[in-house]
């Protein structure tokens, strides 16, 4: 069931998960009728967080601080370098623990969806976003996209308290995380949202977190707090050595195997060992060519050491 852009809510009132009502004491921001008919029935604070009023510029920072990904907003005409460009990538819970990731979840909306190694980041659905009343009075569609009489009366201030599209492309990629008939019944009437009703995020699906830390470090958007990482990662000591160790022991066998054969071949005598037409001064080259290699080996062993260190200690 595809969603009408210009319904005040995108599911039912009959199939929202949670049936808090709202009141609103701001002029601009419309009151559903039913609201006036038991005040003792509602609630003035953002379903699920008692601590946030139901004021306008509340309401407008709570929902950025909940929805928005500024980060990934400003990378998105690279973000074609991490996955392919599909909305639709999303593979269902159950698919998420048989390809052996656990489910990690995170409040942070920029990590939603993004996976590493043997997790995923996930974030769960805020309670406003199960209650009807909440799309009526915050999330309904901006001033011209909808020509209800409803909506034709509103102020300029009640049409742009959030953008819409952010809410939908976030529970968008919940009917996909939960497909099936088990799952949320209000979920299916996001299904069938198409990319134009959605954030520009939620054009993409999942999210590799190495490939994001890339694209951080060669576009440096100035939503990050660091050059290096999309997330920088915790790691103990223990987790940094075991990382390190495998990739660090293939290097030094490598190398030392290098220098041992190098090694041999300057110290074995005999002129009939060496290419036949080889010069004196060409012998000489070459050996001053596999002193040097030597010396290169040492240092970048040496300043690869320090940058692994220090690059451990900043993290």
């Amino acid at each position: 069931m595809a969603i009408s852009t210009g319904s005040q809510a995108p599911f039912p009132q009959s199939c929202a998960p949670n049936k808090e009502l709202l009141k609103h004491s701001d002029i601009s921001i419309p009151t559903p009728t039913h609201l006036h008919e038991n005040d003792a029935h509602y609630i003035a604070h953002i379903p699920g967080d008692p601590a946030v009023n139901l004021l306008l510029n509340e309401v407008r920072d709570y929902l950025s601080n909940q929805l928005e990904t500024p980060l990934l907003d400003e990378l998105y005409d690279h973000l074609w370098l991490v996955p392919r460009k599909s909305g639709q990538n999303i593979d269902a819970l159950h698919r998420q623990r048989v390809k052996g990731r656990s489910i990690v979840p995170a409040e942070d909306p920029r990590l939603h969806l993004v996976w590493g190694g043997d997790k995923i980041y996930i974030k769960p659905i805020p309670v406003f976003l199960l209650d009807h009343d909440f799309w009526t009075m915050y999330l309904h569609p901006r001033m011209g996209e909808t020509s209800a009489p409803y909506s034709q009366g509103l102020s300029q201030a009640a049409t742009s308290a959030f953008d819409r599209s952010v809410a939908l492309g976030f529970l968008r990629s919940y009917a996909l995380l939960v497909p099936h008939r088990l799952d949320f019944i209000f979920i299916r009437h996001f299904r069938d949202l198409g990319d134009e009703s959605v954030a520009k995020r939620y054009h993409y699906g999942q999210l590799r977190l190495s490939r994001l830390d890339w694209a951080v470090r060669i576009f440096r958007p100035q939503h990050t707090s660091t050059i290096w990482f999309c997330e920088i990662p915790q790691w103990s000591h223990t987790d940094f050595v075991a990382r390190a160790t495998l990739p660090l022991l293939f290097v030094f066998a490598s190398v030392s195997l290098a220098l041992s054969s190098m090694q041999v071949a300057l110290s074995v005598p005999g002129d009939e060992l060496w290419p036949q037409g080889l010069s004196e001064s060409g012998k000489r080259d070459m050996q001053r060519a596999f002193w040097m290699f030597s010396v290169v080996v040492v240092l970048l062993d040496f300043e690869v050491t320090n940058a692994v260190l220090s690059h451990h200690v900043c993290a």
